[in-house]
């Protein structure tokens, strides 16, 4: 009985540690010193590049997700929130059968920048600098 106790009292122990361990750990990054992430120079190329080989993700692609336009992209986006964004999660998914992009997943670098521009508010920018440090995944 008293080994049972014991045992009772070390599992709890465990679960509350571990319960305060996941809840203790947020971060919050500040982007307001970040530049903003243009949509049309620096979003855009990433989700063409990455998302519509085979059709997969354009207008006329198998899937009924095109994202080929900030219309389709933004349709599953939560502008504010990049974990409440559809297109984030599936982004950044590292195990199950419906890995985006299949076979090839996009680098810490493009998935940051779909992050930021997330956290920025998702809009629809337009922007004269060109871009002089992105790669898509196939480099």
């Amino acid at each position: 009985m008293k080994i049972h106790k014991t045992y009772l009292s070390l599992t709890l122990l465990i679960i509350l540690t571990t319960f305060s361990w996941i809840t203790s750990c947020t971060h919050s990054a500040k982007i307001s010193d970040i530049p903003e992430v243009c949509f049309e120079r620096d979003v855009l190329p990433i989700f063409i590049n990455n998302c519509m080989r085979a059709g997969c993700h354009g207008s006329g692609g198998e899937s009924r997700m095109a994202l080929d336009t900030y219309a389709g992209i933004s349709r599953n986006v939560v502008p504010g929130n990049p974990n409440g964004s559809r297109i984030y999660t599936v982004l950044t998914n590292t195990w199950g059968i419906n890995l985006m992009p299949p076979n090839q997943p996009l680098t810490l670098e493009n998935r940051t920048l779909i992050r930021v521009w997330i956290e920025q508010g998702a809009r629809q920018t337009t922007c004269t600098i060109p871009v002089t440090n992105i790669r898509n995944s196939e480099n």
